[in-house]
Parts: structure tokens; C-alpha cells; sequence
């Protein structure tokens, strides 16, 4: 690969044997170069193929300091690790961004404070928060900001649209709220704290972030619709469940202007009533 220009001491624009222009990341690959000069492979830690289609988002790498593309890489390193995922070249350039950002506003002193988030996000995705601690903890190291702790909270939601292929960044917040209301309904409903660490509450949100994740790409339901007798021994039987049901059926309603089906009702109230009565299920 020959060295075409930098754009910052650790990001530079080479090229290949075949011509093709790639935008490559790594430590100190964009210092001291000549163009034609030779980049060893070694020294590269990550490509971008320079794609006319994504050249205007990679040319946004020339925004970054050196220490906001390294710090970037490492954290992607690390939580790749982590989670077993991969980070897309666009998901990588918008945990840059929101990186930078964050740096821009603790550097400030202004902090955005959701503890309510924070709190659901910790039970609703365990893993990508732990990423998020991690995450936090190798920035404050690497940039010598001093990060609010709420930080991690937007840097899970990233984490969360890593880990799900189907989703964009604002579609994994709008599901991480709904998901959040959904369940303070139900607890709202029982006058309980749901357990968090139980395999029907596991159950239930994955149910749930699936349910959600259909609704909001407007997917056709994978099964055939119930029989009406079901639905009216159903209400017979969970008339408690039913009564949260149509609870979130009106919230989802108002909140996005969602019908939710027969099919749907059933299979929350099942949930509902297993994850509401957790000493009586295996």
C-alpha cells in the first residue's frame, strides 16, 4: 500500500496494487509519510474501503484528533472482545463521533443525566453496560477527561446496535424506551420489582425487544392467528395479565400509534404472567 495523504497522525488515505483507495487507521500511520511511500500492513490496525458512496461519512475522520481515532480503536478492540461482535465501518465512525463529543462536553463541564435509563438499560442489556464500564473506564485512561458516570448509558445503546444487525442507533433507543415503559407498566400494574436476574425476566425481554423490533420495521406476524376461544379462555384464566395487556396495547397505541394482535396479546400475557409469578415456573 502506498501512503496518498493523512489525515491525522493515526488515520491516513492509501492505496493498493489495484488502485482502490482505502482510508486506513493505526498508530502513528499518518505521521511523517511521503506520498508513494510504502505502509507496511503491520502498522495498520483497521481499513476503510473509500467508496465514493461512504467517502463524504470517511472524510469525517479528518474532524478527529489523533487520540480521539486511537482512543476509538482501542475501545472497539476491547469490546469486540467482549461482547463477540463486530463494529461496521459506519458503526465504528459514530462511536467516534459520539466519542468526540462526549470529550467536547466533559471538557466543558456539561454532563446529560437520564439515572432512570441507566438504572433499566443495566437490567435490560447487562452485557452491553458492562462493555459500556469498560468502554468508560479505557477513555477516562486513554483521554484524560473526567466522563460522567451517565456516560455509559448512551455509550450501551451503542453497544446494543452493535450486537443487533437489524437495528439503526435511533432505532435501538426507540426500543430501548418502549421497553423500559413496557416493563414499569407491568411492574406499575403488580406493585413489584420485577427480578432482574431471573430467567423468565431474561425471557420476557427478549420476547419483548423482539415484539418491538417487528413492530417498528413493520413485519408481518410469523404465525397463523389464534383461535377466538383461546383468546376468550385466555382472559378467563389471566384476567390480571390481560387487564396490563391492554394497558401496554393503549401506551404503544398512543406512544407510536402501533395495533397490536390477538397473537401479540397472548403470547405478552403468557410472558407477563410468568415473569410476574417467578416461585410458581421453573
Amino acid at each position: 500500500m502506498k501512503y496518498v495523504k493523512n489525515f491525522n497522525n493515526n488515520a491516513a488515505l492509501v492505496v493498493d496494487g489495484h488502485q482502490t483507495e482505502w482510508i486506513v487507521l493505526g498508530n502513528g500511520v499518518g505521521f511523517g509519510h511521503r506520498p508513494g511511500d510504502e505502509i507496511e500492513p503491520a502498522h495498520v490496525t483497521r481499513y476503510f474501503k473509500a467508496d465514493e458512496a461512504e467517502r463524504a461519512q470517511l472524510d469525517a475522520l479528518g474532524g478527529f484528533s489523533a487520540a480521539i481515532t486511537d482512543a476509538t480503536l482501542k475501545v472497539v478492540a476491547a469490546v469486540e472482545a467482549q461482547l463477540k461482535v463486530h463494529f461496521t465501518d459506519y458503526q465504528y465512525l459514530i462511536l467516534a463521533d459520539h466519542i468526540d463529543f462526549a470529550v467536547r462536553r466533559a471538557r466543558a463541564g456539561i454532563a446529560l443525566s437520564d439515572p432512570a435509563s441507566k438504572w433499566e438499560l443495566r437490567k435490560l442489556f447487562p452485557a452491553a453496560y458492562a462493555a459500556a464500564q469498560t468502554a468508560l473506564g479505557l477513555l477516562t485512561g486513554e483521554l484524560g477527561c473526567d466522563f460522567a458516570d451517565d456516560e455509559a448509558t448512551f455509550l450501551t445503546y451503542h453497544f446494543v446496535n452493535v450486537e443487533s444487525e437489524r437495528e439503526r442507533l435511533q432505532d435501538t433507543i426507540a426500543i430501548a424506551q418502549l421497553m423500559t415503559s413496557v416493563i414499569r407498566i407491568v411492574q406499575l400494574q403488580y406493585s413489584m420489582t420485577l427480578d432482574a436476574e431471573s430467567f423468565n425476566y431474561s425471557r420476557f425481554v427478549s420476547h419483548l425487544r423482539y415484539f418491538l423490533i417487528r413492530k417498528l420495521k413493520a413485519e408481518a406476524e410469523p404465525s397463523q392467528p389464534l383461535d377466538p376461544s383461546f383468546l376468550q379462555l385466555m382472559a378467563r384464566k389471566y384476567p390480571r395479565e390481560v387487564a396490563a395487556v391492554d394497558t401496554i396495547v393503549k401506551y404503544l397505541h398512543k406512544a407510536r400509534g402501533w395495533e397490536v394482535s390477538a397473537n401479540d396479546r397472548v403470547y405478552l400475557t403468557l410472558h407477563i404472567w410468568r415473569v410476574t409469578h417467578r416461585d410458581q415456573v421453573e
